[in-house]
């Protein structure tokens, strides 16, 4: 019974969660094909142009707004990418468009400093099929808690039904590890439900497990104790105290000593810092690259805001093994870790976690008409 009304329970944001997830697992794909001419650059020249000269351009597209941070690919065919973002706690609603003022990627060619598009992420319908997954479209306190709850759930619902799925005897046993395909549509809808959650049981507590790591802190805190430090202690470093506005020049000198120090880059992430004067800015620079360690590869580089010199970088070889499981938690979780393979069974296990409500469902009513007649 504790099975059956916990599946009740939660199963209706399940459904529609780990549908959204199956489709977000496939956004770079799905970016590409959609938004290829702003994606890419029409014709590759010798040399990007300055960053501050592309910088300056995406801010003149958006000018009312403050870009926070941009992406460099390392592919000489793709553009600069530039983002804005300012949230509103204090608002009134309760949908993630109450609480949420902007939030846009600016694409801009490196050669030209022209800007090739300008994407609303507010409406965009790739960037909805992950708040739909993650916070239901609702603000972001509150939706996001509903879905980590409904995932602790599940994680409930994978162990009750282990013990449930365990056979009684010996005749049993072998009736638990097979798909009776040729008996009626109620058999197989629950030998689906049985048999199949039994196969896809670990794959389906990893993307549980891994998906809390977003929603509470204590979780949080708790999983990585268990790999040997808690997820403050994986990434902390000691702030550059500087009390001078930031230069987008700084920027240019950062990727060139990059360039030197990790030659086979695929792609850097950069954190702005505010351009007014504070004691803490700093240019922050996220370079992932790829030894097939089988972690999601990544230094973090800090920068003084201004001279573009290098002050401190944390490596990847020098990681703990809590602060690599930290960085490589999101590529874990939609599967694109280890390329297409992965990406393909994180999709198939969001879609039959998605579906598991409805076989369940199905078995519960079914038994509820025959228990009438």
């Amino acid at each position: 019974m504790l099975h059956l009304w916990l599946g009740l329970i939660c199963g209706g944001v399940v459904f529609v969660s780990m549908l959204a997830a199956a489709l977000f697992a496939w956004q770079e794909e799905l970016f590409q094909s959609c938004y290829h001419d702003i994606l890419f650059v029409k014709e590759v020249k010798e040399k990007p142009l300055a960053y501050d000269q592309i910088f300056k351009a995406a801010q003149a597209a958006v000018p009312n707004k403050s870009i926070y941070g941009s992406s460099i690919i390392n592919d000489v065919t793709r553009c600069y990418e530039f983002s804005t973002y300012l949230s509103c706690d204090t608002c009134s609603g309760f949908t993630q468009w109450s609480n949420t003022v902007y939030w846009d990627k600016i694409y801009v060619d490196p050669y030209t400093a022209q800007v090739t598009g300008h994407i609303d992420l507010l409406s965009n319908w790739i960037m909805l099929c992950r708040m739909v997954h993650q916070n239901l479209l609702l603000r972001y306190e509150i939706g996001h808690y509903l879905v980590g709850c409904s995932t602790l759930v599940v994680i409930l619902l994978a162990i009750t039904g282990l013990i449930l799925w365990f056979p009684k005897n010996k005749a049993a046993f072998k009736q638990r590890f097979s798909i009776k395909c040729d008996a009626r549509w109620r058999r197989v809808n629950y030998d689906l439900h049985n048999v199949g959650g039994f196969y896809t049981w670990l794959l389906i507590l990893f993307l549980a497990t891994t998906g809390l790591n977003w929603t509470f802190d204590w979780w949080q805190k708790g999983f990585y104790s268990l790999l040997g430090a808690d997820s403050t202690q994986a990434s902390a470093h000691q702030s550059l105290q500087v009390n001078q506005p930031f230069s987008p020049n700084a920027t240019d000198h950062a990727i060139a000593q990059l360039t030197v120090l990790r030659p086979t880059w695929t792609d850097a992430s950069i954190s702005l810092p505010e351009e007014e004067n504070d004691t803490t800015s700093e240019l922050t620079i996220y370079l992932h690259f790829n030894t097939h360690s089988g972690w999601d590869e990544m230094d973090e580089y800090h920068f003084h805001p201004v001279t573009g010199k290098l002050y401190t970088s944390d490596l990847q070889q020098n990681k703990t093994t809590a602060a690599k499981w930290r960085s490589s938690n999101y590529a874990m979780h939609v599967g694109s870790i280890y390329g297409l393979p992965s990406k393909i069974l994180a999709t198939f296990g969001a879609l039959f976690l998605a579906f598991l409500p409805v076989t369940g469902f199905m078995i519960w009513w079914g038994k509820k008409k025959k228990g009438k007649k």
